[in-house]
């Protein structure tokens, strides 16, 4: 998905690009074997869905027209963590549930009709060439076949399971500073066809609890009528494959609803594995020699957790900075040289705020290993405050759900006016009513 939403952006500011993909690309929305995790949960976030619709026009009509379910967060999405359910209450998020194949496939048939690029299936990078600090060249194979690919301007797309890093060490830049959580993260996913005549009160479900029980659930309304239930667990919690096992473990849940959904449908699809056990921050801006004309985005910077469904929109967030940077070098005159320093500033900010999120989350389970942040136990602190003031305060539900997606930076639910009402939950554990 960072490597289509860049080539979009790029035939912006170039006349040729070229996307190399290692799959051969199916006709159909199907899961492929290049995106593992394609077979399991995935959630487009709002402020994806809005970066998306600026690259590509006109999206969301055409998923809409393929068959996504359109939801309300918090009235027909529906959450339960470890204080319970989330109230139901419209929370004016709207949603599109769908899978990743129908989601990547429509994104990849816009891009067909884009004159300025091609792709180019069945290839797989090998490296790159430099002369000097300057990239000239990707090496590519097709087969047994390999050529080295002249190229003016590259973006790593490779994603997290790539061999980019290596490369650039034999470049000579390098080692790349990494910020780590060990997250032992599992799936395990099937589609399931919904029993006829099938008139739920909400579309989706979100299910975790309170460590240490790490297990979990996503239960997803998808096109076709039929759900994507994604079950996950940490460490020795991991969902298992087998179909029989399936169900036992999502009986298992803390609450009845994922499985009471599913044992009225029938699977449809294989049970498939995932596994995450790491999320990582690549630090390329303290590199103190930075590569020109390579710039990596998506998961090659900075891959997170999937269960927060975070990565798409990172992802676009990302190809947005390269974007404004490369209309500001078109301003100045089109120098494609040093605009690593200005891409990774910009980056940098977005990131951080995605990662510190997914710290407050991550460090509440015991089992997460990484090097632990001095206020780590402030923040959750702050945050179960918050998730209490939610049960009685519809705004600050509202609040809460745009910094989930990304819309609103953290500075949003810190509001002095909030931030006193929370710290006196957390020296109270007591809510203050408020007219709303």
């Amino acid at each position: 998905m960072g490597g289509l939403m860049a080539a979009e952006v790029l035939s912006r500011f170039f006349e040729e690009v070229l996307v190399l993909e290692k799959d051969a690309l199916p006709a159909q929305a199907e899961v492929r074997m290049g995106v593992p995790q394609g077979a399991h949960v995935h959630s487009l976030l709002v402020q994806g869905r809005r970066n998306l619709e600026r690259m590509f026009p006109g999206l969301a009509s055409e998923l809409i027209d393929r068959g996504v379910v359109c939801s309300r967060g918090g009235l027909e999405f529906m959450t339960h963590d470890e204080a319970g359910w989330f109230p139901r209450r419209d929370i004016q998020l709207p949603l599109m549930l769908m899978s990743r194949p129908l989601l990547e496939g429509a994104v990849r048939d816009f891009l067909k009709r884009n004159a300025r690029v091609t792709i180019r299936e069945n290839t797989r990078v090998e490296g790159w060439t430099f002369d000097g600090d300057i990239l000239v060249g990707v090496v590519g194979s097709r087969g047994d076949a390999a050529e080295t690919i002249p190229a003016d301007f590259v973006v790593d797309a490779t994603g997290r399971s790539g061999n980019s890093l290596s490369w650039l060490e034999a470049g000579g830049f390098g080692p790349i500073e990494e910020t780590r959580l060990e997250i032992g993260t599992g799936y395990a996913s099937a589609v399931f066809k919904k029993p006829p005549n099938w008139h739920g009160a909400v579309d989706g479900l979100s299910i975790s609890n309170r460590d240490p029980d790490t297990k979990g659930g996503f239960l997803f309304s998808i096109e076709n009528d039929c759900w994507l239930a994604s079950l996950t667990g940490r460490f020795d919690q991991q969902p298992p494959g087998d179909p029989d096992k399936f169900m036992a473990f999502a009986q298992s849940l803390c609450v009845p609803d994922f499985y009471n959904w599913i044992s009225k449908g029938e699977r449809i699809s294989p049970v498939k594995v995932y596994k995450a056990p790491i999320s990582r921050w690549r630090r390329f801006e303290k590199l103190a020699r930075q590569p020109e004309r390579l710039l990596p985005l998506g998961d090659a910077l900075a891959h997170v957790n999937p269960v927060f469904g975070q990565g798409v929109t990172l992802a676009s967030a990302h190809v947005m900075s390269l974007w404004n940077v490369l209309a500001e070098r078109v301003a100045c005159g089109g120098d494609l040289n040093r605009v690593a320093r200005p891409y990774f500033e910009k980056v940098h900010s977005f990131t951080k705020t995605v990662w510190e999120n997914l710290e407050s989350v991550e460090y509440r389970y015991a089992c997460t290993k990484g090097e632990r942040p001095v206020d780590i136990d402030m923040r959750i602190a702050y945050s179960r405050g918050l998730r209490k003031l939610v049960e009685d305060d519809a705004e600050v539900h509202r609040l809460m759900g745009g910094v989930a997606h990304l819309i609103h930076p953290l500075e949003a639910i810190r509001r002095p006016d909030i931030v006193a009402r929370v710290m006196r939950i957390m020296q109270t554990g007591t809510t203050a009513a408020t007219a709303h």
